[in-house]
């Protein structure tokens, strides 16, 4: 068992989970479904009145969406935080959380897509554990399906569950290597991600410690695609990782119907020198399996590459 990062302790029956709406909004018939949802599953849910207020694009103000992360974050009789949805809006809240003071305490927070930033926020910066998983309004209204939504509850409440990810498609000549990389896995949506670069927040080389570099995508073509990860290779991003691993990238088909993003991951790859592979079931598609971020993991190479990402709770 690969050593545990942190002081993070799995969520029980009871437990209050905080609602938040770091980016763009939903409807209040979604909200309302989510926290049945989270109910139904033994949880209680917490949310502020005004959480949905759209301005534009955005859930609400920049310094609401702060102020209620910030809460979130920091409240005492909470134990995870877990995102309405994605959208666009949270990166934008990185100044007012560069300077908050790290708390003694963690806890999880939970998301895909836009909630990427954050998640950087908090492997990076505070060093914490997160869960790449589904958003609160899609398991709402019943989208995901019954297998996974067990494996998300599996990774809230069970000290001992690892998450495997098997018969992942190797894309390089590294990817073929017999070798065996111990790390973290940290990234999430690529388009996302990209806008890291040149900020604070842009990932860099981190002592003692190797980084999986995992990213998905949704409604990208195949040149946006290329652009994004050649923009994150010119910027010197791949330096600082060890593999990079490729999730779902769905919905990225040219208007003849053609998907040309499986061979812009292939033709890509061949360009690092470190081992990359495809065939992660998270991210944007039906199958949205959760992918603890910045716990203990290995990726196994070889013509059928694994990678297991261990528990993240302290025993």
């Amino acid at each position: 068992m690969a050593k545990n990062l942190s002081k993070l302790k799995p969520l029980q029956k009871g437990d209050l989970i905080d609602i938040i709406a770091p980016g763009s909004a939903c409807s209040p018939e979604h909200l309302q479904n989510a926290v049945l949802w989270i109910e139904k599953n033994g949880f209680k849910a917490r949310y502020h009145p005004d959480i949905l207020k759209p301005q534009k694009y955005l859930a609400q103000t920049d310094a609401f969406r702060f102020e209620s992360l910030k809460k979130s974050l920091l409240a005492k009789d909470s134990k995870a935080v877990w995102c309405l949805r994605g959208g666009y809006g949270s990166f934008r809240l990185w100044p007012e959380l560069l300077k908050m003071k790290k708390p003694k305490s963690t806890k999880l927070l939970i998301g895909l897509s836009d909630v990427t930033s954050l998640h950087q926020f908090l492997n990076q910066k505070w060093n914490w554990v997160s869960l790449h998983a589904s958003l609160l309004d899609r398991l709402g209204q019943g989208k995901v399906p019954d297998s996974v939504e067990k494996e998300i509850l599996l990774c809230l409440q069970n000290i001992k569950v690892n998450s495997e990810f098997k018969t992942l498609k190797p894309l390089n000549k590294y990817a073929f290597s017999n070798k065996k990389i111990k790390g973290v896995v940290q990234g999430g949506n690529l388009a996302t991600f990209m806008v890291s670069v040149g900020t604070a927040m842009q990932i860099k080389p981190q002592k003692n410690k190797k980084v999986i570099l995992f990213f998905e995508d949704i409604g990208e073509r195949g040149y946006k695609v290329d652009r994004f990860l050649n923009h994150l290779k010119q910027a010197q991003i791949f330096k600082s990782v060890s593999a990079v691993v490729f999730g779902d990238f769905t919905d990225c088909k040219e208007a003849n119907g053609l998907d040309l993003v499986p061979e812009t991951l292939m033709d890509f790859a061949e360009t690092l020198k470190i081992p990359v592979f495809s065939g992660v079931q998270s991210g944007h598609g039906e199958i949205q399996r959760p992918l603890f971020f910045n716990t203990s993991a290995t990726l196994t190479c070889g013509e059928q590459g694994s990678m297991l990402v261990y528990s993240p709770y302290a025993t």
